[in-house]
């Protein structure tokens, strides 16, 4: 029957030219999955593709193979996710505790827990075993059409439904699956009828082929492009599937920027570095467009909305008498991306516009809609008036729980929760807050709990709730890894449980600074900074502002006008006393020189990977240059190991320590030539079986002497030099 390597194997230099082409298809399929997970280490797995189709073409032994592969996964492993090629014994043994620590993960069903660099590690695997199918199918079953037809599915429907554009990949894939299969047509009929084909001959039979493909592939480069018939179905299929509509985020699809539809929550939050708008200001804020209040277990809606309206010229806001207010400040907004309603930082007072408009001021979101008396204005810049507030950390400590209950207005819907919440959400919340007593210092307690806890801050990958699963209850127990909407969600229910009155914030965080303009900083603000935080009301102070997002600092300005101890969790956000600056000065220099012990080889590691990288397609060549000739000479080893035997023994003095070592070499080398000595054979019957096999009395007499001087009581002289020309003679002959 059939076996992986034929009797009558392939030509090597067809089977080299197969490998290659079946490389490019498998490189289309790692094309888009590299862009969807924006992994951008494409070359370490094109390297480990490389290696194991060499591997495949030399056919070394089994040990030999799985050990280079092993090898390869782990180094490539240790570079993606350390950035280092040379290791160190700190990052081998993290990366082995974390790739042994999921198999418990995985023991446990939860795989969503799964680490990155053990994902990566099954994808090698998953590679090892395409690879491993795809060298069955060339070399055995002569015949790649299965996999050619599956990465035509499979880049037609990335096509369909991604932004993934495969024009370019699909004639590449046409060309070589073509190749591919016509050339294996050539050689699975060969085969049939045991033939070896020259390379001249597969070339004659193979030109009509060729040629074909090659017009072919011309003809689709420069012939025009009909317009597809069919409309693009996947605005369509969102809508069915998850009854949002188009336009809407439904459950499980990935959403960028700010979105009005918050009723589902979760997925992934694509990145976009798509320009929404340019805020000139002197120092970053938070760019507020509206808050909601009804959570719904899946995400928020506003169940109320008092609209009154405000007239232009201007929009004046009353601030809350407890904040201090300092200079009214001014930012100038240039929106790209425009909305017909406002994004304005916290303490507004103003806006002025360059054409006659008013607003629509939403009291219950904060929501300021603009409109003139055609309808809603989408308007492209606008000048903002604002207070800077600080509060006072002193009325913050005084707030009470008991004050909470004298506030004359209704903070019902800012205290509204699901029925269905699980009650470990409440006694996390408890917990978490039992050692305060202060409104101001709760909230401040689970806004840190997050940033302690081993919560990451993730945009990729992110649950979705099922239908009898809590939004927040999922993120606090279960996952522990998301963005702004997790964090803050999961802190206004937190809140809300313990009797704070909370609201759910959204608009942009601060964006990054750019150039100045007029001394104050142009923060480009762009989807990317889509964001949400959280609103608690402080009795005797009003709305304050709490970021517990992990990664972000937030902007809320907090006034230290009272004493605080070393151990107060506020300490590191007050102005140091000169002591502490010196003691901090002095820790920074400590730290500074233990790290530049290291630099220089960091910088030299650092220098390495960056030429690996620029020169990677040379080393790729290189390598597989010296494992073509590593092969060959392993392949060869009969022919050239007696000569390197020979030179390595004609130095030095010629006595009996030296001829004992000789023979020793001499029968390693009669077993590698395949003349092998049998289990309980004597030497002197196996040196009558070598001399039969070559003619003489070499092996005979070498043996006897070696036998006297192992086994004989009295040592005798002989002729050395003599046995040394025996020796070499015998040993010339084993590679021929």
């Amino acid at each position: 029957g059939e076996t992986f390597l034929n009797e009558i194997r392939m030509d090597r230099r067809l089977l080299i030219f197969l490998y290659v082409l079946a490389f490019i298809l498998l490189r289309e399929w790692l094309l888009p999955l590299m862009e969807f997970s924006k992994t951008g280490h494409i070359m370490s797995f094109l390297l480990f593709i490389a290696l194991a189709f060499i591997l495949a073409l030399i056919n070394p032994k089994l040990w030999i193979s799985l050990t280079l592969k092993i090898v390869y996964i782990f180094s490539a492993v240790h570079f993606i996710f350390y950035g280092a090629l040379l290791f160190s014994l700190k990052t081998v043994f993290i990366l082995i505790g974390d790739l042994l620590s999921n198999f418990g993960i995985i023991l446990s069903g939860d795989l969503q827990s799964i680490s990155n660099p053990f994902r990566t590690v099954l994808f090698f695997i998953l590679l090892w075993m395409t690879t491993y199918l795809i060298s069955y199918w060339i070399e055995s079953r002569k015949s790649i059409f299965g996999f050619f037809a599956l990465t035509v599915v499979f880049v037609a429907l990335v096509d369909t439904f991604s932004t993934y554009s495969v024009e370019s990949s699909i004639l590449r894939i046409m060309i070589v699956g073509f190749l591919l299969i016509g050339f294996l047509s050539v050689v699975k009929v060969a085969s049939r009828h045991n033939t070896r084909i020259s390379p001249s001959v597969f070339l004659t039979i193979s030109a009509p082929l060729i040629l074909l493909v090659v017009i072919s592939a011309l003809l689709a480069t420069i012939l025009p492009k009909q317009d597809p018939v069919w409309s693009d179905p996947v605005p369509f299929l969102q809508s069915m599937v998850n009854g949002t509509g188009e336009g809407k985020n439904g459950q499980g699809i990935s959403k960028s920027g700010y979105d009005p539809d918050d009723s589902k929550l979760g997925g992934s939050f694509e990145q976009d570095n798509s320009l929404v708008f340019e805020a000139v200001v002197e120092e970053k804020q938070y760019w507020k467009i509206e808050t909601k209040n009804t959570y719904t277990s899946k995400g928020w809606l506003q169940t109320s909305s008092d609209i009154s309206t405000v007239n232009y010229p201007g929009m004046n806001l009353n601030g809350d008498e407890t904040t201090n207010r300092e200079d009214k400040e001014l930012a100038e907004l240039k929106i790209t991306e425009v909305f017909p309603f406002v994004i304005y930082p916290y303490g507004l007072t103003k806006i002025f516009t360059d054409s006659e408009i008013f607003f629509l001021s939403e009291e219950d979101t904060g929501k300021y809609y603009t409109e003139n008396e055609e309808g809603e204005v989408l308007l492209s810049s606008y000048e903002i008036e604002f207070e800077k507030q600080a509060y006072s950390l002193k009325k913050l400590r005084e707030t009470s729980m008991a004050d909470l209950q004298l506030v004359e207005e209704n903070f019902a819907e800012y205290l509204q929760l699901p029925n269905e919440l699980p009650i470990r959400v409440s006694e996390l919340a408890q917990s978490v807050t039992a050692s305060s007593e202060s409104v101001y210092d709760k909230a401040k307690d689970i806004e840190r709990y997050f940033g302690k806890n081993g919560f990451v801050y993730d945009r990729k990958d992110i649950a979705v709730p099922e239908e009898e699963e809590d939004y927040v209850d999922q993120f606090l127990f279960d996952t522990k890894k998301g963005y702004c909407d997790n964090y803050s969600t999961s802190m206004v229910v937190m809140l809300r449980t313990i009797g704070i009155p909370a609201r759910w914030a959204k608009g942009f965080a601060p964006g990054k600074p750019g150039q100045k303009e007029e001394d104050k900083n142009v923060y480009r603000i762009t989807n990317n900074e889509a964001h949400s935080w959280v609103e608690a009301y402080m009795p005797g102070v009003g709305w304050v502002a709490f970021e517990p997002t992990v990664g972000f600092a937030g902007t809320t300005s907090i006034e230290y006008d009272i004493e605080l101890d070393l151990d107060d969790p506020e300490v590191p956000e007050i102005p140091e006393p000169e002591r502490e600056k010196q003691e901090k000065a002095k820790a920074k220099a400590e730290k500074e020189a233990e790290i530049n012990k290291d630099v220089n080889l960091k910088n030299i590691l650092s220098s390495i990977s960056l030429w690996v990288k620029a020169k990677a397609w040379w080393l790729l060549l290189i390598t597989t240059i010296l494992l073509i000739v590593s092969w060959s000479l392993f392949t060869n080893r009969i022919k050239w190991i007696p000569k390197v035997l020979i030179l390595l023994y004609q130095s030095g003095v010629e006595d009996r320590t030296k001829f004992v070592k000789r023979f020793k070499v001499l029968l390693t080398q009669l077993n590698r030539f395949g003349l092998k000595r049998d289990d309980g054979e004597t030497l002197s019957t196996y040196a009558r079986r070598v001399d039969k096999y070559f003619g003489g009395e070499i092996m005979r007499n070498l043996t006897e002497v070696y036998e006297k001087e192992i086994y004989g009581k009295d040592k005798s002289e002989h002729d050395w030099q003599r046995l040394q020309e025996m020796w070499e003679d015998l040993i010339n002959r084993t590679s021929n």
